[in-house]
């Protein structure tokens, strides 16, 4: 979407720190310094020290700073910081961990106030005074001249951080309320008990007795589970945009995510996708990873965007901190920018001085003065500043690639296999060998399918995806028989989602029928060797599973399958003849089966050889420099005449390229010779063009 503003700026004020004292001094400096934008913390606990008593002191003053300097304010409420008053009144509202104790409020290194992470999200009570406490927020600054946009979550989850790690005893929430909760979804969900019973398994004769699943091993009610507390997360951000916009309706309402791989749909629970379609844009933290500014440029379908955590001086005391260079400032803005990200504000201006985190995060020295690296940052608004208007015009294509990403497919990956590695490993593979390949890339959920998505991308690649259902599989079919090329890997479908048990044939869900064939036998590189010692045998060759395309070998991984009934046409091979890769032609389109996680084994090995094969399969990317060597990325803001472009050598070696356009300036680890850019290693570059 167009836009007339660029934030670029600084997260500042997170209670207690920075200290009263030094503010006019620092916000004098960030006008100074050429910024627009700052942030501030609204939190429950610090503001509402007393029921009912709002002290908002801090931030009245924080406001009319930077109305006097003249920055905009992006005001992130923070509601997951229960006050004491509120645990103490409201004992019952802990959420409830797998283990049946309950989660009390406490300190952590980035909420050094307490209280999180907060009463359960199905705590009546709890609901009403965090609306009303949001409802004072909105109303006492909807007015105020300094005013830019409403974050209303910062990074939504379900714990926040307390219980990330994807481990079953880390699952919640048990308690009462939201147990009762989970029983009123399901019955949304599935209308009868008999249906409820036939997925499950179970001889329950009402949803009152539904049971939340504690243990692995029962598929269908633990991805039922945590897909119910995704859509709490979702519905909670939901209520915040509409607690908004019932007292200011002339500002913006967002928050900012921290996408998948890095929170997952098991214990985080939250789904970009859906979160997304609430607010009026939307934001990410680590957005400077190619990877998650897709992500996010996916799920907003032409909302704004913007890099709303920019995390370049992470660390904490006794380990030091990472002092940003010209090559990292070049991946925080401009990695983003060409994905669509219209923003930029840095995690922080100050360094933290309060607990772990400190003495990291800053642009500045600890007293608040100039840095190198914050000059760097400064070098890379004058870019922004410079090219203003191609920015503010400017909008990433359409993916010509889709990659599908769906949080029921990971919870059952984990459900199944006890980790996350299967899909978190397939994914990134899945992406980079696109992104390096210099297709454009967008992301796409179940949803994206049944609402008839795919229309327009030349192929869909669906990494380690073991869940589906019949119906997908014929929507697939059209897309193909339309023209379109889908990639699938081993054990596509080998989960019904719809009767929440195994397929009878492999491919699954429809899969095996279309392609006339079946799986004949099964190879793992790790099995359970004693179910009863729970001992696992490991290949001696690791993960990887090798293919021979003529002379080129290529990676795979974990899985090796052989099928009866129709071959196809063999693109790749495994050992002893065995077909690797077959392709299958229906209708205009077609499909090509992987009896491998070829995702996954580019992911652990990193094989430029996959990367052709992946070139030669799809055909040519849309992108002019496409004939840059494979591995080099390039993307290009241009317009009226100007403009630059951004490129990421992705390779493990110094490449040398010429460039099809007048270069004007190199920006970063890149020297000009000639028409000869030499750019280094694991290097991004900025070359102003013309």
């Amino acid at each position: 979407m167009k836009t007339d503003f660029i934030p670029m700026g600084f997260q500042y004020y997170r209670a207690p720190t920075p200290a009263r004292s030094e503010w006019r001094k620092d916000l004098e400096n960030i006008k100074k310094w050429g910024y627009n934008t700052v942030k501030y913390w609204i939190q429950w606990r610090w503001n509402e020290p007393r029921e009912g008593e709002y002290d908002f002191s801090d931030i009245d003053e924080l406001m009319d700073l930077a109305s006097e300097y003249g920055l905009k304010v992006v005001l992130n409420t923070i509601l997951e910081v229960t006050p004491v008053w509120f645990d103490k009144k409201y004992p019952e509202s802990a959420m409830i961990s797998n283990r049946g104790e309950k989660v009390k409020g406490f300190a952590s290194p980035y909420r050094q106030i307490g209280g999180m992470p907060g009463p359960c999200f199905h705590h009546e009570k709890a609901n009403e005074l965090k609306a009303k406490f949001l409802a004072e927020c909105v109303k006492r600054y909807a007015n105020h001249p300094a005013l830019y946009i409403w974050d209303l979550w910062n990074e939504p989850e379900l714990t926040e951080g307390i219980y990330r790690e994807p481990q079953i005893e880390n699952l919640l929430c048990y308690c009462d309320e939201s147990v009762k909760a989970f029983s009123k979804w399901l019955e949304k969900k599935y209308v009868t008990i008999e249906k409820l019973n036939e997925v499950w398994g179970r001889p329950y004769l009402s949803f009152d007795d539904v049971e939340p699943p504690k243990n692995f091993g029962t598929t269908a009610d633990m991805i039922d589970w945590r897909l119910f507390f995704c859509d709490t997360i979702t519905d909670e951000f939901a209520k915040r945009v509409a607690v908004v916009k019932k007292y200011d309706t002339k500002h913006q309402a967002m928050c900012h995510t921290v996408p998948i791989p890095l929170f997952n749909s098991i214990t985080c629970c939250s789904d970009d996708f859906s979160i997304a379609k609430h607010g009026d844009l939307i934001g990410n933290s680590v957005g400077s990873n190619p990877m998650a500014a897709d992500l996010l440029k996916s799920v907003a379908e032409g909302k704004n965007i913007i890099n709303a955590e920019i995390h370049a001086c992470y660390g904490n005391a006794l380990n030091g901190f990472h002092m940003p260079d010209v090559n990292d400032m070049i991946k925080h803005i401009f990695i983003p920018l060409v994905h669509g990200s219209k923003g930029f504000l840095f995690w922080q201006f100050r360094p933290e001085i309060l607990g772990d985190e400190a003495p990291a995060w800053g642009n500045t020295t600890l007293d608040g003065k100039d840095t190198d690296w914050n000059r760097i940052a400064m070098q890379m608004h004058d870019v922004l500043k410079e090219y203003y208007d191609e920015i503010c015009e400017f909008q990433p294509a359409k993916g010509e690639i889709a990659v599908y990403c769906d949080k029921a497919n990971e919870i059952y990956s984990w459900e199944g296999s006890y980790d996350t590695k299967l899909f978190v490993n397939s994914l990134i593979g899945a992406y980079n060998l696109f992104y390096r390949n210099n297709y454009a890339v967008d992301f796409i959920d179940s949803n994206c399918i049944l609402n008839g998505k795919l229309d327009g991308y030349k192929a869909v690649y669906f990494p380690a995806t073991f869940l589906f259902d019949d119906y997908k599989v014929e929507k697939v079919k059209e897309y193909v028989s339309n023209g379109g090329t889908v990639i699938i890997e081993a054990l596509f479908g080998c989960i019904n989602q719809d009767s929440g048990r195994h397929s009878l044939n492999i491919p699954g869900c429809g899969m095996g029928e279309i392609l006339g064939k079946r799986i004949d036998k099964f190879f793992s590189s790790t099995m359970i060797e004693n179910a009863y010692d729970w001992k696992v045998f490991t290949s001696e060759d690791g993960e990887r599973v090798l293919m021979k395309d003529g002379e080129s070998i290529l990676c795979g991984a974990k899985y090796l399958l052989t099928y009866t009934g129709n071959q196809g046409k063999q693109l790749a091979s495994f050992s002893q003849d065995r077909t690797a890769v077959s392709e299958y032609t229906i209708g205009k389109g077609r499909i090509i089966d992987i009896a491998t996680l070829f995702a996954y084994g580019y992911s652990i090995s990193e094989e430029s050889e996959n990367l052709k094969w992946i070139r030669k399969v799809v055909g040519q990317p849309n992108s002019k420099y496409s004939n840059l060597p494979i591995g080099v990325r390039v993307d290009e803001v241009y317009s009226n005449g100007k403009g630059f472009l951004v490129i990421d050598n992705t390779t493990k070696s110094e490449v040398s390229i010429t460039l099809p356009c007048s270069i004007v300036e190199v920006v970063g680890n890149g020297v000009l010779s000639g028409n000869a850019l030499t750019v280094e290693k694991n290097k991004t570059v900025l070359v102003k063009i013309k």
